[in-house]
């Protein structure tokens, strides 16, 4: 199946850099919903073949950025292009059905009393395709989906994940050119909804479709996205590869809401630019080192306050060949979870709150002890 880059016939495996317009560009969209800026001035582009993921809370945005892509709903500034041309403004929107968009929603909106292959072929037979094209189209979408075996059952006939996988192979079978997925994996229980991830990502690395993804879900943003698109009130937070947003945060927004979040307050001591890292006294005791953005460093100077940021798997029990070298605080154990691959460890450091996971409980005297942050573990997000 090449229809995924009629241009070439050619499926790739991954986005390549190519002279190529955005498939997707957003400048500067606006739009209200009563008194709420929903979105709130946001500028991105989406490279063809890319995997791009809206994440942020409830009411943050991202899903009315999709409605608005999708023609669902007509911006009241800025502007949506589409491979190089405008699909919508304040004054001008191409309609959906001109867009070239496949779509996918939250509930699979299947139809129940059509079969899968009728559910799958219903758009190509709206476009007036001819019956023996419109099979063999359907017979190819289904096997990419791993449904060809399914083709003449009906939707009350099938589980949650294999409704979910028609309501893709719909949106696949009509040849877009952009994939619109809102949170289509919400409905699914936990570990359906943990394999359908890898599924989805494999499949779009496959046939290389353009994908712009809505979750709130973080864990579904990182294994799917290409570029995680952070956003909060309306606004992007950050734009980065998934390792960066969880790693480099550029707020402490982003730092709580991608992964789970360790803050330690603390006043700066030493800067240094050239390397990267500043060295901050914590309230909760020591001095620690750490890294941080250029935009940072360039006003950072000894005295100012500083929060680093450290993940719980950052935190360890094993005392390091060279603790001199090494951050170390003092904790009082509060309580402890055990989570089948790990314990997650509640404790504090001169009343900080600590969330520690680790392969063991670890030992404690007195309810107390010593542990240790790995190397360039420490991040400052403000």
């Amino acid at each position: 199946m090449n229809f995924y880059s009629p241009a070439t016939g050619i499926v790739p495996d991954a986005p390549v850099a190519t002279a190529q317009p955005p498939r997707l560009e957003l400048r500067d969209l606006r739009k209200r919903l009563g008194d709420t800026a929903a979105v709130n001035g946001i500028d991105l582009q989406v490279a063809p073949g890319e995997s791009v993921v809206l994440l942020g809370p409830s009411g943050c945005g991202k899903t009315t950025t999709l409605r608005m892509v999708a023609g669902f709903l007509q911006p009241e500034g800025g502007e949506i292009h589409l491979d190089g041309t405008l699909a919508s403004n304040a004054s001008f929107a191409l309609p959906p059905e001109k867009r070239r968009l496949g779509m996918v929603f939250q509930t699979y909106a299947v139809w129940p009393h059509k079969t899968v292959a009728e559910n799958v072929g219903y758009g190509l037979v709206v476009a007036g395709g001819k019956r023996a094209e419109i099979d063999r189209e359907v017979a190819a979408v289904l096997d990419l989906v791993q449904l060809g075996d399914l083709a003449r059952r009906y939707p009350s006939e099938l589980s949650g994940g294999q409704q979910q996988r028609v309501a893709l192979a719909r949106a696949l079978a009509t040849k877009p050119t952009l994939l619109l997925l809102d949170e289509p994996l919400s409905n699914l229980d936990a570990s359906l909804r943990q394999e359908m991830r890898f599924e989805l990502r494999a499949l779009q690395k496959r046939i290389g479709i353009t994908t712009l993804y809505v979750t709130h879900d973080q864990d579904e943003a990182l294994v799917l996205a290409d570029r995680v698109v952070v956003m909060n009130k309306g606004r992007i937070e950050q734009v980065g590869t998934p390792e960066e947003v969880y790693r480099t945060p550029a707020s402490r927004f982003v730092g709580n809401f991608v992964g789970t979040a360790n803050l330690l307050e603390g006043t700066v001591v030493t800067v240094d630019r050239a390397a990267g890292r500043v060295s901050v006294a914590l309230y909760a005791g020591d001095i620690a080192t750490a890294r941080a953005s250029a935009g940072w460093l360039a006003t950072a100077a000894p005295g100012q306050h500083a929060t680093l940021l450290l993940r719980p798997e950052d935190i360890r029990f094993d005392r390091p060949e060279k603790p001199d070298q090494q951050t170390g605080l003092d904790v009082r154990f509060v309580s402890a979870a055990f989570l089948g691959s790990r314990y997650e460890l509640q404790l504090t450091a001169n009343d900080t709150p600590l969330r520690v996971q680790s392969r063991t409980p670890g030992t404690f005297t007195d309810d107390r002890a010593r542990l240790w942050f790995r190397p360039d573990s420490a991040w400052v997000v403000a």
